[in-house]
């Protein structure tokens, strides 16, 4: 189980980024954070994989707090929280198979890792994963000759190969065409489901967290305003995590008027 307590993170002297967030995600389940935008969902995923430093609380998965571990133990603990990207982040000239390999780094030593040495057992792996995703006749593909939709599954399939305990996703199908959404938004699910996996989600389309997500967190100004099943948000929870966007956006246009 992943449980944050208490996060904290100011930028500057005037930007409080997070108050005092509190939530819980819970394997088997994907759990999807919703808010307008600059409400704090990319910061929260940032802070949990500790790509940020943020400024008090708790982040515990199973128990070990993320936030106290030194630079050893959080290499170790990274390498078991997956991470997909809005833009992908894969190597482009390599091949879908190279970029899956790369799942492995965390695990491998330095010298290993510079040359690309990875075993047989991983190349079977990374293949299986690539047909795990519906990709197993792109192995040998280029990443930079697939669609946008292909380069978001070969990022699962380099995720699954860290042998993660969480997936974390910032804005995954952000850039995706309805079709591929659906492709990825399913993959995902059926992850949390099957391999038992913590889905943590940003997600901007509030139809999509509705249909896949089991438990939902909305932020607004930095601020967790629900927290709860997907069957609990309705028309009035949606209206508290998105007011003061839409306050804002009303005196914007009052004011150009």
């Amino acid at each position: 189980m992943l449980k944050v307590n208490q996060l904290d993170k100011t930028y500057g002297q005037d930007k409080h980024s997070l108050k005092s967030v509190s939530f819980t995600a819970q394997p088997g389940e994907v759990t999807a954070i919703i808010g307008p935008s600059g409400a704090g969902k990319t910061t929260i995923l940032r802070s949990v994989n500790q790509l940020i430093r943020d400024d008090g609380g708790q982040i515990l998965l199973d128990d070990q707090d993320i936030r106290q571990a030194n630079k050893a133990e959080l290499r170790k603990i990274r390498h078991h929280i997956g991470m997909i990207f809005q833009n992908y982040n894969l190597i482009s000239p390599l091949t879908a198979l190279e970029n899956v390999l790369h799942g492995r780094l965390g695990a491998k030593s330095t010298l290993a890792g510079m040359f690309g040495l990875y075993s047989t057992a991983e190349k079977t792996e990374a293949l299986a994963l690539l047909a795990e995703v519906g990709l197993k006749d792109y192995a040998y593909q280029r990443c930079d000759q697939l669609s946008g939709g292909q380069q978001q599954r070969v990022g699962i399939a380099r995720a699954l190969m860290q042998h993660p305990k969480m997936i974390l996703c910032d804005e995954p199908i952000a850039s995706l065409d309805p079709k591929s959404t659906k492709i990825v938004m399913d993959i995902l699910r059926k992850l949390a489901r099957e391999k038992k996996l913590i889905i943590l989600i940003n997600l901007h389309q509030i139809d999509i967290a509705m249909s896949y997500a089991d438990h939902i967190i909305g932020i607004n100004d930095g601020a967790i305003v629900f927290e709860g099943p997907t069957a609990q948000v309705n028309d009035a929870v949606l209206q508290k995590i998105y007011r003061q966007a839409t306050e804002q956006k009303a005196k914007v246009a009052a004011n150009e008027a």
